[in-house]
């Protein structure tokens, strides 16, 4: 199993603190957002590989990361675009990735702070061998809007995904956290050959869960999107006396 962590946006909403650099690249703690995220992702065994998928104007900024963290099984890999509106979108960025190598995959998105245990996550996944998506129960139904609301069965399998409904039926929502087998990956093809949208990477999922077993894997704690600069400074609080070392 490999993972991807996705980093590829360009995140205008935080401007300016992310004009010269990425956002999985902001301050956190004792390092930065994306250290906490690679730190989650090397607690799972199975991993033989972490692929960060970002974009030229920012593959730098990554390279000079990992220089400094010295971490052996992690590559940079870029798409082309230099800014917003050149982006492939997050679903061309991973099959450009998992195309040439069939693997099963762990996927996060860099800008995701949370307390889901990645390594019960995958044995869930083992347990099924289908596609996992993490779930997180938020309180807030106009806050749900901008996220994927989910529902489950009582064996947790999805049996509804709508990508911000109007009026959302659950306060379930999917966190960005997913883990699909080779088999479900590489039908991007087939979702990008008919014409769907690249962006965001949930609209893949939701079409997964109208063609195949989709599982969802709930967790507790707390979840942090960091999308808007208020929820980077709660992030900021919360996190100002830990150290990723110790996660």
């Amino acid at each position: 199993m490999r993972a991807i962590v996705l980093a590829g946006g360009y995140a205008k909403r935080l401007w300016p603190l992310t004009l010269d650099r990425p956002k999985p690249l902001l301050p956190l703690g004792n390092g930065y957002i994306l250290d906490f995220v690679i730190s989650g992702i090397m607690s799972v065994d199975d991993i033989s590989e972490i692929i960060i998928s970002t974009n030229k104007r920012f593959e730098l900024n990554f390279i000079e990361w990992l220089k400094e963290r010295g971490h052996s099984n992690i590559i940079v890999v870029p798409e082309p675009s230099m800014r917003e509106e050149e982006k492939l979108g997050p679903i061309n960025a991973v099959w450009a990735i998992v195309k040439g190598q069939p693997d099963d995959y762990l996927i996060v998105a860099g800008d995701n702070l949370f307390s889901l245990d990645l390594k019960e996550m995958v044995s869930f996944y083992h347990k099924v061998k289908a596609p996992i998506i993490a779930l997180f129960e938020i309180n807030d139904r106009e806050l749900a809007k901008q996220y994927a609301c989910v529902e489950i069965d009582e064996n947790s399998c999805v049996i509804n995904f709508e990508e911000k409904p109007r009026e959302p039926k659950s306060l379930l929502v999917s966190t960005g956290i997913y883990v699909l087998p080779w088999r479900s990956l590489s039908r991007i093809h087939e979702y990008l050959s008919k014409g769907n949208p690249p962006d965001p990477i949930g609209k893949f999922i939701e079409w997964l869960t109208r063609t195949e077993a989709v599982y969802g894997f709930k967790f507790k704690g707390y979840w942090y999107d960091i999308g808007s600069h208020e929820s980077y400074r709660a992030a900021k609080e919360a996190f100002k006396d830990i150290s990723f070392k110790d996660r």
